[in-house]
């Protein structure tokens, strides 16, 4: 190698351990933004396809924003065991400060697949989370989780069906078994029937097949209830399913009550629920306590702040009931 060669050589390796010392001193004085994973299950229900920005919303008004002092990443499941759980290993292996999990199946299966690791994980969109596996651990367990339940106790949505339908007394209930949080919604709302003088007559479906939907529909209506109560189900809040529902119970004069106020604009009466926005932000408050250095057994779950009844003003007068004042004046929300 002739000296000219040398030189450029040793010209390129002192540049190259320049660059090198400059970047170690960009990265000692300015290290990389924490990442926060969010993993969403599904975004073709409007409240798990806004959680996400809802989040955001509570992070920024506890001083976090992304591309500022975090990194947030977004990522979608499609409803999808396997994608879920290699969503939350991938947000380990880039080594994520904090996830977000929105809906009950993608915070168990994280739960389960980062159970080696210490990474904490806080939930929105879940409802009955002590019936559906995330009850907070008993001492001396470390705690890693915790979250904002959307969770309404059954009791107080069939109070307000109540003052709608005073004389009722024969209540269907239908679930779909295909997820916990249908099965504990449904067995909760079995169980506060008694204490109301209502007469559970409870009946489930194993997926979403219109078929078995319209023969399980049929088995309840020959059962002469008076009204039918959806409770929170992901699996019967599609709008096709919902279609199903509203045109079989509609033709009978059945009214629905339903868990969720989208659910309400396809014919159903009424839903007494948690505020979706106001839970989204409330996690991410949640998650900015975190971020600021409270540890999580000290970040308790929360229940809604913030719950609202909606009417269907259009379906009770097809119906053919007076709704009373005491029961519209409640409602924030109305569908005419």
């Amino acid at each position: 190698m002739n000296s000219s060669s040398q030189y450029y050589l040793r010209f390129g390796l002192c540049v190259i351990l320049v660059l090198f010392g400059i970047y170690a001193g960009l990265r000692l004085l300015f290290p990389p933004l924490p990442l926060v994973g969010v993993i969403q299950w599904t975004r073709d229900l409007k409240f798990f396809e806004d959680a996400p920005q809802r989040v955001m919303e509570g992070l920024r008004e506890e001083g976090f924003q992304d591309g500022l002092n975090i990194r947030l990443e977004v990522r979608n499941a499609r409803e999808e065991r396997d994608k879920a759980a290699a969503l939350a290993r991938e947000f380990v292996k880039k080594g994520a400060r904090l996830l977000i999990t929105v809906g009950t199946v993608p915070t168990l299966i994280a739960l389960e697949v980062t159970r080696d690791t210490r990474i904490p994980i806080i939930y929105t969109m879940v409802a009955s989370p002590n019936a559906t596996g995330l009850a907070r651990p008993a001492p001396p367990e470390a705690i890693r989780f915790t979250g904002a339940s959307i969770e309404v106790p059954a009791v107080e949505q069939l109070r307000y069906l109540l003052l709608a339908l005073p004389k009722l007394k024969r209540l269907g209930i239908l679930f779909c078994t295909a997820t916990p949080v249908a099965v504990a919604c449904g067995k909760a709302a079995e169980e506060a029937c008694p204490g109301l003088g209502l007469t559970p007559v409870l009946r489930t479906v194993t997926d979403a097949r219109p078929e078995l939907l319209q023969e399980t529909l049929h088995d309840l209506l020959e059962e002469k209830i008076e009204a039918l109560f959806l409770p929170a189900d992901p699996v019967l809040r599609t709008p096709g399913i919902l279609r199903i529902i509203s045109e079989a119970t509609f033709g009978a004069h059945i009214p629905v009550m339903t868990s969720g106020n989208d659910s309400v604009a396809y014919g159903l009466l009424m839903s007494y629920h948690a505020d979706f926005a106001e839970m989204g932000r409330q996690s991410g408050r949640q998650a900015a306590r975190f971020l600021k250095g409270t540890p999580m057994e000290q970040i308790l779950p929360e229940s809604p702040l913030t719950k609202t009844l909606t009417i269907n003003l259009k379906a009770a007068q097809e119906l053919g009931l007076q709704l009373p004042r005491n029961l519209v004046s409640q409602a924030r929300l109305f569908y005419q």
